[in-house]
């Protein structure tokens, strides 16, 4: 491009010449444009500036030339005066391109650098292109920190489960650890610890049902798969065992007290004894449970001794009725005499001695049923032995009366009463 006015090519674009300092048109031509056009060519080796620093010499007092000539003040009068130029021996300079924060700033720098490279202005495809891959890359930033946020977002059915895993309902966690495994993307991972709350689940279910000792041997193994020892869940497992054996051993204990009932019920004495000696020696009872045997013991004692009495009073009813039964024995032999008897007279004699015999024996064996039997048991034969005595009596009158003569009727009753008499001992004596 020319200056229209000194008619010297324009070496850059700008708004006025360098060489006389007049306004520069530039058809078509907006600030933008001119601040990042390119030089030409021609003009990517070293300026020729001779004429512009001659140009400037004459136009500056100190280089020797004359104010007339200044062309810039021939030409514009907001032209500086020629004393406020810089000075002529400037070092060879070069147009650059403004800064971004000052983009119409001319500034003037040495073109023999060594890596000077003239501004190109980028073209509108390359332009693009860093632009849509400007956009590529704020997309990708967005996506992935979108990708990031929902990948670390917590799962609320998890979160839930953890919070009732701490709270010790582990039934709650369970149903909320199911729940987070139907939506997780790898539900593998949350099988151990379901597993371990179904576990649990079935001890308590054993507790449930009494089954102490089942209960005992899972929790065992449950405890032995926490790896956490600090958690609730372990701690909740270790409650469960101390209670599970105390309710074992309760169990096992209220067995042994039945046990030891059943023998003293059944007068096994050295059974109930032996059980519960076993018991007292446990140093595991409860002051309870220690009362309990001690209780029984002191039945037993008691039970002990009223059997000791008992079979010593049985031994003295056995003496009795064998003395009873052998003076039964005796009186029948003397009654064999009364068969022998030559005449009635004799005979009747016999048979009275006989019946005073029998008679005498009976009262005896009332006496002795009198300390042998309850007072209940007593009263009754009491009353009906005066039952018997009547009939006795009657029955010896009507046998008296069929006589023909008075021994004959004498030995007739006397008969009756000795026969009845005897007959009645007999009866008293399988009461002992």
């Amino acid at each position: 491009m020319l200056c229209k006015n000194c008619g010297k090519e324009l070496p850059i674009a700008g708004k006025f010449c360098p060489f006389c300092g007049a306004p520069v048109e530039q058809a078509g031509v907006n600030d933008e444009t001119a601040v990042f056009t390119t030089l030409p060519e021609e003009l990517n080796g070293p300026i020729d500036t001779s004429a512009f620093d001659a140009a400037m010499r004459d136009a500056h007092p100190s280089a020797g030339g004359a104010a007339s000539s200044d062309p810039l003040g021939a030409t514009d009068p907001r032209a500086p005066a020629p004393d406020e130029l810089p000075p002529i021996d400037m070092p060879p300079v070069r147009r650059a391109a403004g800064t971004p924060d000052d983009p119409h700033t001319t500034r003037f720098e040495r073109r023999d650098e060594p890596d000077y490279r003239p501004y190109r202005k980028p073209s509108k495809g390359k332009k693009g292109a860093v632009i849509a891959l400007v956009v590529i890359l704020v997309l990708a930033l967005i996506g992935g920190g979108v990708w990031f946020f929902l990948s670390r977002q917590p799962d609320e059915n998890l979160t839930l489960a953890e919070k009732y895993m701490n709270r010790g309902d582990f039934d709650q966690a369970l149903e909320y650890y199911l729940a987070a495994q139907a939506e997780a993307k790898d539900p593998s991972a949350l099988d151990a610890t379901i597993q371990l709350l179904r576990d649990y689940q079935d001890a308590q279910d054993y507790m449930d049902n009494g089954q102490y000792t089942e209960a005992v041997a899972a929790l065992k193994q449950l405890q032995n798969r926490v790896t956490d020892p600090d958690s609730t869940l372990y701690a909740a497992i270790e409650e469960m065992i101390q209670k599970a054996q105390t309710a074992q051993a309760d169990n096992q204990f209220a067995a042994d007290i039945q046990e030891a009932q059943s023998y003293l019920s059944d007068q096994k004495y050295d059974a109930a004894a032996g059980k519960l000696d076993s018991l007292a020696a446990d140093d595991t009872l409860t002051d309870d449970q220690k009362k309990q045997v001690e209780d029984l013991q002191k039945q037993l004692t008691e039970a002990q001794e009223a059997a000791q009495r008992q079979e010593e009073t049985q031994q003295k009813q056995e003496q009795q009725k064998q003395m009873f039964s052998s003076r039964i024995d005796e009186q029948e032999a003397n009654d064999q005499k009364i068969s022998a008897a030559a005449t009635p007279e004799e005979e009747l004699e016999l048979t009275s001695t006989s019946f005073e015999a029998w008679d005498t024996l009976l009262s005896e064996m009332y006496d002795y049923l009198a300390t042998v039997l309850n007072a209940d048991q007593y009263a009754s034969e009491e009353a009906s032995y005066k039952t018997w005595v009547e009939e006795r009596d009657k029955g010896a009158e009507n046998a008296a009366a069929q006589s023909e003569d008075e021994t004959a009727g004498q030995l007739a009753a006397a008969s009756f009463k000795q026969s009845y008499t005897k007959a009645r001992c007999y009866k008293l004596l399988d009461l002992m």
